[in-house]
């Protein structure tokens, strides 16, 4: 197309046709200036095609990592509350002068109390999309904000966890191998099978301890402490499954 435009120019050159000529060189440049922007529209057509299926494949991935959090922080909640509801159950028994409750069950919920875990996500997708800058490719406002929000709720989930285990390692525990029975409260939980101690250390007298009241108070405070960050982040959880769900097979 160009070179026919290019002999007619040369022929309204020399026959001085100077008006038809800069027409003709007009409707030149017009076209070339067209077959650039078509190019271009192309180039950006497929470059969104691309993006789209890229952002596809992140939600799908998004999706099926956040169902398997979904799960594991379901279980994480169940066992906290779990251990919260031993140590309430402890400090209920505060003071009693005939608690009715036995050497094994004190020992029982004592070793419940310290059963604390820190919850471990699934995070190769997030990391990744971070990590990569490929967080640009998600259309959704909203998905790339709760992105960020669980990244930051982690870290606090994270600080939750060693506030507890802080001043579990460091108060609780010096305390219950000073002044009550190790063996006896591991014997209920994982070495269980060890027997009970032939010493006369008893766990059950430590409910008469207002120290042993307030180191089970600390540790029901850390414990509810975990168990909001940890609803927190389900909170979190269910929004991504949300906002990802579309693109579930």
């Amino acid at each position: 197309m160009i070179s026919i435009f290019r002999k007619i120019r040369q022929k309204l050159l020399r026959e001085s046709k100077v008006t038809r000529y800069l027409a003709y060189a007009i409707g030149e440049i017009v076209l070339v200036v067209i077959g650039i922007l078509i190019a271009l529209q192309v180039n950006t057509w497929n470059e969104n095609r691309n993006n789209q299926k890229k952002e596809t494949g992140i939600l799908k991935d998004l999706h099926q990592e956040f169902q398997l959090n979904k799960a594991s922080i379901d279980a994480s909640i169940q066992q906290h509350q779990t251990i919260l509801e031993a140590i309430k159950g402890i400090l209920n028994l505060m003071g009693q002068d005939n608690p009715e409750l036995s050497e094994n069950q004190i020992d029982s919920l004592i070793n419940m109390s310290l059963e604390y875990d820190n919850y471990s996500p699934s995070q190769s997708v997030i990391a990744e999309l971070i990590s990569s800058g490929k967080t640009s490719l998600i259309s959704s406002d909203t998905l790339r904000t709760l992105i960020f929000e669980w990244v930051q709720e982690i870290e606090d989930k994270n600080e939750g966890y060693q506030s507890l285990d802080v001043v579990s390692e460091n108060l609780l525990l010096p305390y219950l191998t000073k002044n009550g029975s190790m063996k006896n409260i591991d014997s209920n939980g994982m070495l269980k099978g060890i027997g009970r101690s032939r010493l006369s250390s008893s766990n059950l007298a430590l409910v008469q301890e207002a120290e042993f009241e307030n180191h089970m108070d600390n540790q029901a405070w850390g414990i509810t402490n975990y168990l909001l960050k940890l609803e927190k982040l389900r909170e979190i959880i269910e929004a991504i499954l949300y906002h990802t769900q579309a693109e579930t097979p």
